[in-house]
């Protein structure tokens, strides 16, 4: 920049000297031709004077008129010279004039000199020549004024570049400056110790300038940081259309929750890219009516079917027109299962409760009535009631701990183990019941499974899996347990040869009182809640549940545990 600043400075002087070299030559040139001019009419009108003297009757006369051509000669200080018609000399008034005429240009300049030429008038022959020499009119002073003139062309450019370091500098300095602040660097400085106050305030109004608008960037950049954290992470979908209806944002949660990249949504029209009638709907309504709606929708997301409370806000401007619309999205699909849960708990709970409780009150009244006397049937009535009550305290005991484990400071007390030791320990339990059902209950060899967990709560996950195995496993089955491990991580796998569970059944046998076979799980004492404590224990232990089954075929249940699992805090259910 630097360099091409100095060529670009050598190029304009050696332009302006040239241009005033060239003003200086043309003005020299028109004088010179001026002043000729003059010098010409001066010498023809005295040439003329003298004609009339010397030339009379056709022939020139120069004896009479001798004293009168030396003083006009002195005074017009020339030198008179006349020739014959042979161009021999006659008569002069300097000694030392050539004797014979050469040439006969009419005005002849040699250096300061001028010669002029002219014919003597005659009318039939030539009389002869007459020629003046004298000096060349000249300007005084003519010289000094061009020199005064290029100093002063000098002294301008001087005067000028004075000037443009003055203030050029300066201008360009707040240029560059400019130019970085909305690059957004805001390194550059202004002097503010410089003498022209001019200068000085165009300095400081930039350094003011820069400053404002660096804290002015940072305030934005801080406040649009936050905005664009907190609509990535407000929870709910959001969308962002313009006044056109297009499509100018779309936040994260929205592309998770429906399964969308939305990429191409940006400048898209809504009704091109948002495939639910039912939104659209809503967004046209809010165009039209101005106004803010809220409706609960059913959305269909892949294979899943979701519930979101819907809410358009239109944006106006002065004039009462949408400038744009803001629709949230908010996810209600879990409170939706909720309720439809607590609905299905109190239903099944209160069924479940009243087979036992109506069987009790019905064989109590009975031996109330009169069966007591036959011993033989008061001993069947007692049974079932016993095996009643039984079904009743298990399934009391298991609403109980399912409660528990789902309270929010449920604590498990971790610590490391062995799961080929507590699995060992629990198939003791089961031999007799296996040996029953003459079911082939083994453990296979494998590794030992060090992992962090709790031993009781471990045993309740493998007692329940194992019994389930059993229950649903016909006479002459297999139940078999082996353990692997991975690098940071060991599977627990149950498998049985039962009666299998159906594909799109395997979802919900996790939920409460669900049962696959309903009768068979009655008859074996099942409360259809021992998944469901499962399912809570293994997720309280950080650790996942995985089922492959077949009808027929049998089942296959694997437990993935953490080998270190640091708890610092309550584990919540």
């Amino acid at each position: 920049m630097s360099r091409r600043f100095e060529v670009r400075n050598v190029l304009r002087w050696a332009f302006a000297l040239t241009s005033l070299l060239f003003i200086v030559f043309v003005t020299d040139e028109v004088v010179d031709v001026t002043m000729l001019h003059n010098d010409r009419q001066t010498m023809e009108s005295r040439a003329q004077w003298i004609a009339t003297l010397v030339s009379q009757d056709e022939s020139i006369q120069t004896s009479a008129t001798k004293s009168m051509l030396v003083q006009f000669a002195k005074e017009q200080k020339v030198q008179i010279s006349v020739y014959d018609q042979r161009r021999q000399l006659v008569f002069s008034t300097k000694n030392k004039e050539q004797r014979m005429l050469e040439g006969t240009k009419q005005l002849v300049v040699s250096g300061h000199s001028l010669a002029y030429i002219k014919q003597l008038p005659s009318t039939d022959a030539q009389t002869g020549y007459l020629k003046l020499i004298g000096n060349k009119s000249s300007i005084v002073g003519l010289n000094l004024f061009y020199c005064f003139f290029i100093a002063a062309g000098v002294a301008l450019l001087l005067y000028r570049d004075y000037l443009v370091r003055t203030y050029a500098r300066p201008i360009r300095f707040a240029t560059r400056m400019a130019e970085n602040v909305l690059e957004g660097s805001y390194n550059m400085i202004a002097s503010d110790q410089v003498k022209r106050e001019s200068i000085l305030h165009l300095n400081l109004a930039m350094n003011r300038i820069s400053e404002s608008i660096h804290d002015l960037k940072h305030s934005y950049n801080r406040q649009r940081a936050s905005m664009a954290t907190l609509t990535e992470n407000i929870g709910n979908g959001l969308i962002l259309i313009d006044g056109v209806g297009r499509i100018n944002y779309v936040n994260q949660t929205f592309k998770d929750s429906f399964q969308t990249n939305a990429s191409y949504w940006e400048l898209a029209d809504y009704h091109e890219v948002i495939t639910y009638d039912s939104v659209k709907h809503m967004i046209d309504e809010v165009y039209t009516t101005k106004a803010t709606l809220a409706r609960q929708l059913q959305l269909n997301v892949g294979i899943e079917r979701k519930y979101y409370d819907v809410s358009c806000a239109p944006i106006l401007n002065k004039h009462n027109k949408v400038r744009g619309i803001v629709v949230v999205f908010h996810d209600i699909t879990t409170i939706k299962k909720l309720e439809k849960m607590r609905k299905d708990f109190v239903a099944n709970v209160s069924h479940e409760l009243k087979t036992p409780v109506t069987s009790l009150i019905g064989f109590t009244e009975t031996l109330l009535d009169g069966a007591r006397e036959d011993k033989e049937l008061e001993d069947q009535f007692l049974h079932i009631m016993l095996h009643e009550g039984q079904r009743l305290q298990s399934l009391i005991k298991d609403l109980l701990e399912l409660s528990k484990i789902e309270r929010e400071h449920f604590n498990l007390e971790f610590a490391k183990l062995s799961l080929k030791q507590l699995i060992e320990s629990v198939l003791l339990i089961f031999k007799e019941r296996a040996k029953e059902k003459t079911i082939d209950l083994r453990f296979e060899p494998g590794d030992e499974g060090i992992i962090d967990g709790d031993a009781f709560r471990i045993r309740q996950i493998m007692i329940n899996l194992v019994t389930n195995a059993i229950a649903y496993t016909p006479e002459g089955g297999k139940v078999s347990i082996a353990i692997h491990e991975r690098k940071d991580e060991v599977d627990v796998v149950i498998t049985d040869t039962g009666i299998g569970i159906e594909k799109d059944k395997i979802p919900r046998i996790f939920e409460r009182f669900y049962r696959i076979d309903k009768a068979r799980s009655r008859d074996s004492g099942g409360t259809g809640l021992g998944l469901a404590i499962v399912k809570h224990l293994v997720e309280a232990h950080e650790g996942r549940i995985h089922v492959e089954s077949e009808p027929g075929r049998g089942s296959a249940f694997t437990i993935t545990f953490k080998k270190n699992l640091v708890k610092s805090q309550p584990n919540a259910g």
